[in-house]
């Protein structure tokens, strides 16, 4: 009982960050625990174990017996994939240092999904699977406390590539950016995969940055 549980509990996290990512829930407004209890229809145990899982991620803070939506500003955006940027950059540096490539045969099967997810439209899909990807870039390195840390913000980054796949005009293209990251990998040029993969993440950062523009300037609006 306690697995499931947990596991409730991780479903109601998520569905709330991806609603603070997108904007539907706005800074300063109160989380009220039976409201997202009956509307997910769980009981209140598992929304309590969300609202942990996002206070320890900064996105909510408890105020008297209840939790306040915290603001994912612009500062938040960037200190994310400032982090995110620093993280896969020294788990590529560490790789390209390997004396041997590491086989990379489940990242270009990744990289298939990816190109079937955009074949069908599917953006979810294609944002679960560019997580996985990721994560498999920073494995590759060997650093247990790296991969650890990247682990730790795992389910922001899939929030925010959840809306960053959306205004992509193309997802194949994206695709290709990743495939083109494994071809520079197996190259062996140290140089070429860290400039391919800061420019990748800075593209992702600027279209979380628009996304989020745009939302902050609906809400404003009368």
């Amino acid at each position: 009982m306690k697995v499931v549980r947990e596991a409730l509990g991780t479903q109601v996290a998520n569905h709330i960050r991806d609603a603070i990512v997108r904007g539907d829930l706005e800074a300063g407004e109160r989380l009220v625990e039976t409201e997202f209890a009956d509307s997910l229809n769980v009981s209140r145990g598992p929304v309590r174990d969300g609202f942990r899982i996002l206070e320890a991620e900064g996105l909510i803070a408890k105020r008297g017996q209840g939790y306040l939506v915290q603001s994912l500003d612009e500062r938040d955006i960037r200190e994310l994939y400032s982090l995110r940027s620093a993280l896969e950059s020294l788990a590529t540096s560490m790789t390209m240092a390997l004396e041997k490539t590491p086989d990379l045969g489940a990242m270009r099967a990744v990289v298939e999904a990816m190109g079937k997810a955009a074949d069908a439209g599917d953006s979810d899909e294609f944002a679960r699977v560019d997580v996985i990807f990721h994560s498999m870039l920073c494995d590759l390195s060997g650093h247990r406390r790296l991969a650890a840390v990247w682990r730790q913000y795992e389910p922001i980054t899939m929030a925010l590539l959840r809306v960053t796949v959306l205004v992509d005009d193309d997802l194949h293209v994206t695709t290709a950016r990743h495939a083109l990251l494994i071809d520079l990998i197996e190259g062996g040029d140290s140089a070429a995969v860290l400039a391919e993969l800061e420019d990748h993440l800075d593209g992702s950062r600027e279209r979380m940055l628009e996304a989020w523009r745009t939302s902050a300037a609906r809400q404003t609006t009368p």
